[in-house]
């Protein structure tokens, strides 16, 4: 009896203790997943950083390279002129000075004049083509005409030509009459050199002296105000020359595409100049229009021609008051 005993408190001491060890085990389980997990803390934290302004660097000033001295324009040697300067001694009444330079190319090269420019509106010079090629041992000449209204005393304009081998400088004088002409007879003589110059040029009245009469008093001007300014003052002045036609009574039938013409473009070989401003005219496209509106509005479009003469009526015997005797018997 005494033997078994022992063995027995053995037995369920074993138990006991396996059954201890369960629930311990079961217990502690139950704690871990109950409990979260912390993330480790560092004892230093990172340190933030803050970066200064970004400073432009300044920038170096571009060393330009220096400006070269202007070269004067070669003077034209290749041509031998009969004068440098021509002189006019005028007439009372005359509206314009006529010059003639005669030269001869001496070089053994090809001169070639692009153009020829003039210090005055009032001064027209011309040459035969442009450009004007010359060959070597080649004579020429070049003509130049002064508008001599509103001159007095000594007038000197210059003509400049350009050429492949360098300029030429040459000069007109006139020296005007003591005498001066009325105030009407200046009048007269303005329009009578405008005109010699617009047959010379057409298109020269609209620079130099001109330009005031033909072109400044149109600068914004639109319709029947543009017409005053740029058309009546040839038109319709009270010493309209024969040459210039009276636009209200026409001669042909003048449309739309009439007026459109002749103001764009003028006429040829006439005193009409181009005032479309592609062809150096003064006038913009919606300048030209308003015009060419007021003038198909305002002006006769085809010739005014008288009614036909009225057919005669017959004549009726009227019986007479007094009959002669025996009448009616």
């Amino acid at each position: 009896m005494s033997a078994i005993f022992p063995a027995i408190m053995n037995r369920m001491a074993a138990v006991i203790f396996l059954g201890l060890a369960f629930g311990a085990s079961a217990f502690a389980e139950t704690k871990t997943n109950e409990i979260p997990t912390l993330e480790p803390v560092t004892s230093n934290p990172p340190a933030i950083v803050i970066q200064p302004p970004a400073v432009p660097l300044p920038v170096p000033t571009p060393q330009l390279p220096p400006v070269a001295p202007p070269v004067a324009p070669q003077e034209l040697t290749n041509l031998v002129w009969d004068a440098a300067q021509k002189d006019y001694n005028a007439k009372t009444g005359e509206v314009s000075a006529p010059f003639v330079f005669l030269f001869t190319n001496t070089s053994s090269s090809e001169v070639v004049i692009s153009n020829l420019q003039t210090s005055c509106g009032c001064t027209v010079a011309q040459m035969p083509e442009t450009p004007w090629h010359l060959p070597a041992g080649t004579n020429g000449e070049i003509k130049a005409t002064m508008n001599l209204a509103g001159k007095q005393g000594h007038v000197t304009k210059q003509i400049t030509v350009n050429s492949s081998h360098g300029t030429k400088a040459l000069l007109v004088s006139v020296n005007m009459p003591t005498n001066q002409p009325t105030a009407t007879e200046n009048a007269r003589g303005d329009r009578n050199a405008n005109m010699a110059l617009a047959k010379t040029n057409r298109q020269a009245v609209f620079v130099g002296d001109c330009r005031s009469c033909h072109v400044d008093k149109g600068v914004g001007k639109l319709g029947k105000e543009l017409y005053a300014a740029d058309c009546g003052v040839c038109h319709d002045s009270n010493i309209r020359a024969a040459e210039v036609p009276d636009l209200r009574a026409p001669k042909t039938v003048r449309d739309h595409d009439f007026w459109v013409n002749w103001i764009t473009l003028g006429r040829p070989g006439s005193m009409m100049p181009a005032f479309g401003e592609k062809d150096g005219g003064p006038l913009s496209k919606e300048q030209i229009d308003s015009l060419v509106a007021y003038l198909v509005k305002e002006f006769p479009q085809a010739p005014v021609t008288a009614p036909p003469p009225a057919a005669p009526v017959p004549a009726r015997a009227v019986p007479s008051a007094n009959p002669a005797p025996g009448a009616g018997q």
